[in-house]
């Protein structure tokens, strides 16, 4: 394990119209990730044409399409590092995410998921009629999300590896864990990432996103009985 180091997995699919801006907002971290490893889940557009031209700086893998679960378990085959993080390809950090974080994270001796808040913002490819349909929170919130978080590679691998049976809310469900396990969390009060709202997320069926959370939080419950 590689001290003071840090490894960045990004999971993508069909991402190529915002891949190369998440991967940019890594490259211009005030501290610089020692790897960065771009999961492919199978894409079908341009994502393998627009992740060689950053063939210099991150390492590609190309799965089978298996969600962004098993793209981010995968992912975390190839870490060495003593710190891990986590960035979805629609997603971007602000530059100074990673540092605020390690300086944080040295701080604890417990083990602890490090977090910041988080700012929405509609991708700019939206139609006007297409934002003025968004509801959501112009100001910043807590990002307790994948996007978010900071941690140390070891005590990621204590939790455990992403239910890769769960296509949404997976995140939902392996914090539970990790909380369950005793580990604290800290969200820093300044923003450290933007989520953009585009018609890859905004547009699935409520109703899908809703039985998958549902199912995802079962998971949580079912879990807790037997240790109950």
């Amino acid at each position: 394990m590689r001290a003071n180091e840090i490894s960045v997995i990004i999971p993508v699919y069909n991402g190529a119209l915002h891949l190369a801006e998440a991967i940019e907002t890594v490259l211009a971290q005030t501290v610089a990730a020692m790897a960065i490893i771009v999961v492919d889940d199978g894409s079908e557009d341009e994502t393998p044409q627009v992740a060689a031209r950053f063939a210099g700086s991150i390492h590609y893998v190309r799965q089978a399409h298996g969600g962004a679960a098993q793209a981010r378990n995968v992912g975390t085959h190839y870490v060495d590092s003593e710190y891990l993080a986590f960035l979805d390809s629609d997603d971007t950090w602000v530059p100074h995410k990673l540092e605020r974080q390690l300086t944080e994270l040295r701080n604890c001796e417990e083990a602890t998921m490090i977090f910041g808040n988080c700012i929405q913002f509609p991708s700019s490819e939206l139609t006007s009629d297409e934002m003025a349909a968004l509801k959501f929170d112009s100001f910043a919130t807590p990002g307790i999300t994948a996007s978010a978080l900071f941690m140390r590679t070891r005590d990621f691998r204590a939790v455990g590896q992403f239910n890769a049976k769960l296509r949404m809310g997976e995140f939902i469900e392996w914090y539970a864990r990790a909380r369950d396990k005793g580990f604290a969390t800290k969200v820093l009060p300044e923003v450290v990432f933007h989520r953009r709202l585009h018609r890859g997320n905004h547009g699935r069926l409520v109703l899908d996103a809703r039985l998958q959370y549902v199912r995802a939080i079962k998971t949580v419950m079912a879990r807790r009985s037997l240790i109950l």
